[in-house]
């Protein structure tokens, strides 16, 4: 059956959805040749990649030499290099001190919960980073995680972690309940988000805190790059979500969303970022004219700072995290 004879449904709201743009390959492996459709919910502001992969093939999309989980903790995904010009620190201190987000901190959970002594179960943990930060604040801490290199990263750090996804977690972990459950940069990668969101439910204390961050694909940046976006990395992200979608997926599944918060701006003006989107848009090069045009990329980000000038938040960070509490 050919894929446009297939009707393909949002998984928030079950919906008929429409293909939004395609990957033309992975900017990753270019000589793979494969392409990677997105579909998009307008009601849900969702969107997805079509048809979805199997598990063996999202194992697959992870092995690489460099991926960011397989190293030492950073700040974030894209950080800053040292071949700059006065231009290049200029755009980026001008990016730093117009940047207001909010970082993920362990007090936007002690700030909802009563007691002493908390719990925290990190799915998607990645190099352990963010448990390091919750087991300095007092939290008992464990992960899962699916990739065996982060995992050996995480457990240098003689933090606890468990070989595990998001739909499919260890029994070791379910056999208990938790006060805070973290998804940071995880939910985008599930082949099946509404099971990751139940699992993790199914997991937390009543008035538990659950924190999902992600992508956020209501910025300004996606909406200009779409497939060329740094942090669209198709296919390692299957799902592309924006802070009403990811509000829409933890209500559906009877979580009381507390707060939104936002972060990642200035990173998006570093030349690191700037050599991602070179490296993407030059993998897409030869698939269709829409690729053969590069982009001044400096240009380019000096435009993104000054339109993010006059932009709300949902429009100016890269990332959204949403707080949530099931009563």
């Amino acid at each position: 059956m050919e894929l446009e004879s297939q009707t393909v449904k949002c998984q928030i709201c079950s919906q008929e959805i429409n293909k939004l743009f395609t990957a033309p390959c992975d900017y990753r492996k270019p000589t793979s040749h494969r392409a990677y459709d997105v579909f998009f919910c307008t009601s849900c502001r969702y969107g997805q990649v079509w048809p979805r992969p199997t598990r063996k093939e999202v194992s697959s999309f992870y092995d690489l030499t460099d991926y960011y989980t397989h190293k030492a903790d950073t700040n974030s995904k894209v950080g800053r290099n040292s071949d700059e010009s006065f231009l290049d620190r200029l755009r980026f201190h001008l990016s730093w001190r117009l940047d207001n987000g909010k970082d993920l901190s362990p007090n936007d959970a002690v700030a909802l919960l009563k007691g002493s002594s908390f719990s925290m179960l990190e799915i998607g943990c990645g190099n352990g980073g963010n448990m390091s930060r919750f087991l300095d604040q007092g939290f008992s801490v464990v992960g899962v995680e699916p990739d065996q290199k982060a995992r050996e990263e995480a457990k240098k750090s003689n933090l606890i972690v468990y070989e595990g996804t998001a739909e499919e977690l260890p029994r070791t972990v379910m056999e208990s309940k938790y006060d805070v459950i973290l998804m940071s940069h995880v939910l985008e990668h599930c082949i099946d988000i509404n099971s990751a969101v139940l699992n993790a439910k199914g997991l937390l204390r009543d008035r538990g805190c659950f924190i999902v961050e992600t992508p956020n694909c209501e910025s300004l940046g996606f909406k200009a790059q779409r497939a060329a976006w740094p942090f669209s990395d198709i296919p390692r992200h299957l799902n592309f979500f924006t802070p009403f979608s990811l509000c829409a997926i933890l209500s559906k599944h009877g979580f009381s969303v507390v707060s939104v918060k936002y972060c990642g701006f200035c990173r998006q003006f570093s030349n690191s970022w700037l050599d991602t989107e070179k490296e993407v848009w030059r993998a897409f090069q030869g698939s269709d004219d829409q690729w053969q045009t590069e982009p001044k990329y400096k240009l380019q980000a000096w435009k993104l700072l000054i339109s993010s000038l006059f932009s709300s938040k949902e429009a100016k960070y890269d990332s959204v995290r949403v707080i949530a509490q099931l009563f």
